[in-house]
């Protein structure tokens, strides 16, 4: 509906005599568009369609500009909605509106009979955003009585108790009018509300979700939205109707919802399911497009905003039966094109100059009352509920997050007219305010300014024979599970050191999204009830990481689901490793083997999220690139014993920590009944290239200055250590190869062909050797080090799976622009804790060094020549 005194304009009808007699029409002056442009003296931009074009491209250039300027200024930390709302401002007659004048630009821009188009755009991307917004939450019973009682005890006395003091308020602050009596009503659900999608943008944000004060709140902001939607549309009913034609009205909608339920329901649900997953036909989305349309035009006749009759439509489609791809695509259009118009017009709305007839003192104590009611009400109620101190006064922020919601109501009141422009002007203010203050005051609670420190005590070499390993295995879809599975099988679960599996599934958190981070059980039901709960592809994730358990009582296995945008998805991972204590995440490879063998690239934003991870982890990080990694779980005989051996596992040393740690890794699997373990060993050969050509080599790269020699022993004693330990074991083969360059090295990798099913190395940044020289050269994937990414090209014949190991990212640059180890703490560490461990075996191995087959430290280029320990 549009209100005639928004543009302070009129538009009069023309009475003319029709062709029969007696009979009147009404006829409105219309300009037809032209053309013939510029061309034939006609300005174009007086006709409606170019005017309309011209507005669009203002409006939306503003409304990114906001955006991007809001996104820039990380300090200020507001939601998405306040840069909207405040480029509606800046479009509005407190704004840009202000130089409005008949013979001005922004007059011939936004003259009354130039916006009339504008706004019925406007208003039809706010019909289809709260069809979005109803089809993500989720308000079946089963949902409803999840929720605790103290959440609806702080939801129901915050929305009452504000409602209350809106009211009041409104007649404190603003004169009486008998034409504007009824707008109290409006105020008072304007106060009442929280809105849930800025809420939940600024818990994402925080990575509160997960937590208890986050789920609270999330809880009371569902229960809050149900009890806003239902007081707005009996507030819309009552504001300009007789009580008879209120409740007639009111039975209506009632008819209309029970008709939504079992007649509409059930025939969407016919449609979509005669649909193969996401791919819907033509005629499939053209029915849920237009009936969003449908049920808001029956509202609309009943009496009701036509926004209830489009939130209702969502609310009734089942969160499993709409695909994902439908959701972004519609989403992405309303949200990004069609909903900055709305905003632009409530900004034309906002007429500054109207306060003016107000006391300034009425309208201060007024917006600070308004602030202060809510958040008061819900800390002098969890008080009573008996939360503490601290949460108490986090949820009194969090629920004071004002959001479209607010906004609706108070447009619906300016468009019933019951609300004058001093009063729309005074709660439009008030709801700015309570939607920008939240957000800085919650970052300021909650997010510290702290790295992600690593920790020497989860490194894989630290960890102790009999420690249970804590493994966070990352997954973005359900292909990449079965390589994910195998490798946890392979990774040697014993009685004595059994593993626990943080299965964390990510997904991309979208601007309608609700939920974080979801803990699941191992049978598959989620802790928090989520869209992304019902999507059949993580169900299938939860069952075969469940499967892991189910096969064996040496995995534990805790499924969990995390939300968030690709730019900060690294920060959940990080966070979640931290809080687990876990000594090691595994990633999958941003490539996709094919059936030709080759790998494709699945998605460009999971590098980023690698690389962000290896930047800033807390632990050792490992990649997996799936070739086909078959499973390791064991098939015992009749007679108890493993069957006999299928997996061959390669270690590719070269050195570094990166490599010991891959070592250590490589060596727990090779402990596996399934499996061999082969670590080959690169040294240096008669005239290798030297280093400081090397560094040469590599100006304007980040390379690292290490003590060689310190470097050589570390690795000479880990390496005496575990020859030392695998003495006599059938199952592990040790070789040496010698290499002058990276070319001797690529054809002795070449030469073991097809033997092995995996290879695992290490990541070695930076590491500066004549082994690898001219390898980085060619690097087309820097997170696998160079040797990870000879083993995953094209021109290397193996189709082996691998596995690239990262110790942490302890690489700071030097004042000389090189990059020095962030610490020396990890080598002088390991250097006297393996001083200490391996003198005894040193001595013995150099004791015993003659009475050896000379099979035992191998110099040859050909595996088929190699020996067991």
């Amino acid at each position: 509906m549009v209100n005639q005194n928004l543009f302070n304009g009129t538009v009069v009808p023309i009475m003319v005599k029709s062709l029969r007699p007696g009979v009147l029409l009404s006829c409105f002056a219309a300009q037809v568009e032209v053309d013939n442009g510029t061309w034939y003296q006609v300005n174009p931009l007086d006709q409606a369609l170019p005017i309309f074009i011209v507005q669009l491209i203002l409006i939306t250039t503003v409304s990114k500009l906001a955006i991007v300027v809001n996104k820039y200024f990380k300090s200020v930390r507001q939601p998405l909605i306040v840069a909207e709302i405040l480029a509606g401002v800046a479009l509005g007659n407190s704004g840009l509106g202000m130089w409005k004048t008949k013979n001005s630009y922004v007059g011939a821009l936004f003259n009354i009979d130039r916006v009339l188009l504008l706004e019925t755009f406007g208003n039809l991307g706010l019909i289809y955003y709260w069809f979005l917004l109803g089809l993500e939450m989720d308000v079946t019973t089963h949902t409803l009585h999840r929720i605790g009682k103290k959440a609806y005890a702080i939801a129901l006395s915050g929305a009452v108790i504000s409602f209350v003091t809106g009211l009041g308020l409104y007649r404190f602050c603003l004169p009486y009018s008998q034409s504007f009596s009824k707008g109290f009503l409006f105020w008072g659900v304007a106060l009442s509300v929280t809105g849930l999608p800025a809420l939940t943008e600024v818990l994402a944000s925080l990575k509160l979700l997960h937590s208890d004060v986050g789920r609270t709140a999330m809880s009371v902001a569902l229960v809050n939205g149900i009890f806003s939607w239902v007081s707005l549309t009996v507030v819309i009913v009552v504001s300009t109707h007789s009580i008879l034609i209120a409740l007639c009205r009111l039975a209506a909608m009632t008819i209309f919802i029970l008709f939504c339920v079992f007649a509409i329901r059930p025939a969407i649900i016919w449609v979509l399911q005669r649909t193969d997953g996401d791919e819907y036909s033509e005629g499939a989305i053209c029915i849920i497009l237009a009936g969003v349309l449908a049920c808001g035009l029956a509202t609309d006749l009943i009496g009701v905003t036509s926004l209830v009759g489009a939130f209702v439509f969502g609310l009734i489609i089942p969160h499993d039966v709409l695909g994902n791809r439908f959701v972004v695509a519609v989403q992405g259009f309303v949200a990004d094109f069609l909903m900055p118009v709305w905003f632009t017009l409530c900004g034309f709305r906002t007429h500054a100059m109207s306060l003016k007839v107000l006391s300034w003192w009425k309208v201060c104590t007024t917006v600070t009352v308004a602030c202060i009611i809510k958040p008061a009400t819900t800390l002098v109620v969890s008080y009573f509920c008996d939360l503490p101190l601290h949460e108490g006064i986090s949820l009194a922020l969090m629920l004071n997050t004002k959001g479209l919601t607010a906004l609706v109501a108070l447009t619906a009141g300016d468009q019933e007219m019951v609300i004058n422009e001093a009063g729309y002007v005074v709660m439009y203010l008030s709801i700015l305010l309570m939607t920008m203050v939240p957000s800085p005051l919650l970052h300021f609670l909650y997010k510290p300014k702290r790295r992600f420190l690593p920790s020497k005590h989860r490194a894989l070499q630290k960890l102790k024979p009999d420690a249970e390993l804590k493994i966070l295995a990352c997954t973005h879809e359900m292909q990449t599970v079965a390589g994910m599975v195998n490798l946890l099988e392979a990774s040697n679960a014993t009685k004595r050191s059994p593993i626990r599996v943080f299965a964390l599934q990510l997904i991309p958190l979208t601007r309608q999204t609700t939920a974080l981070l979801i803990v699941h059980s191992s049978s598959g039901t989620s802790s928090h009830n989520s869209r992304s709960r019902a999507d059949a592809q993580t169900e299938q994730i939860i069952k075969s990481f469940a499967k892991l358990e189910g096969e064996s009582t040496l995995f534990s296995v805790q499924p969990l689901t995390a939300m968030s945008s690709y730019a900060t998805m690294h920060e959940d991972i990080c966070s979640i490793a931290e809080d687990k204590d876990v000594a090691l995440i595994v990633l999958p490879f941003h490539r996709r083997q094919t059936i030709h063998n080759r790998l494709e690239d699945a998605n460009p934003a999971y590098k980023d999220v690698n690389d962000n991870v290896l930047a800033n982890a807390p632990c050792s990080v490992g990649i997996i690139v799936d070739r086909g990694l078959g499973s390791f779980n064991l098939e015992m005989d009749s007679d108890d014993n493993a069957k006999d051996v299928t997996h061959h596992i390669a270690m590719i040393y070269i050195g570094g920590c990166d490599d010991r740690e891959a070592l250590a890794y490589a060596w727990r699997m090779g402990g596996h009944p399934k499996a061999t373990l082969t670590v080959m060993r690169f040294i240096p050969g008669e005239n290798p290239v030297e280093v400081e050509s090397l560094m040469e080599e590599t100006n304007g790269v980040i390379s690292v200055t290490m003590d060689a020699e310190k470097e050589r022993q570390l690795d000479d004693c880990f390496i005496n250590e575990f020859r030392h330990k695998n003495t006599g074991n059938k199952s592990v083969v040790f070789l040496e190869h010698k290499a002058n360059h990276g070319a001797e090295t690529i054809a002795t990798l070449k030469s073991m062909g097809e033997n092995f099913n995996m290879y695992i190395v290490g990541r070695s940044l930076g590491v500066v050797s004549p082994l690898t020289a001219g390898l980085a050269d060619w690097s087309d994937c820097p997170e696998l080090g160079s040797i990870g990414d000879l083993l995953v090209t094209s021109e290397f014949s193996s189709t082996a799976s691998v596995l690239v190991v990262q110790q942490y990212a302890g690489i700071k640059p030097s004042i000389d622009g090189s990059a020095t180890p962030d610490s020396s703490e990890e080598n002088i560490d390991n250097y006297g804790h393996l001083t200490q461990r391996v003198i005894q075996s040193s001595f013995e191995l150099a004791v015993n060094q003659k009475e050896r087959d000379d099979g035992m430290l191998m110099t040859q280029n050909s595996y088929s020549a190699s020996k067991p320990l």
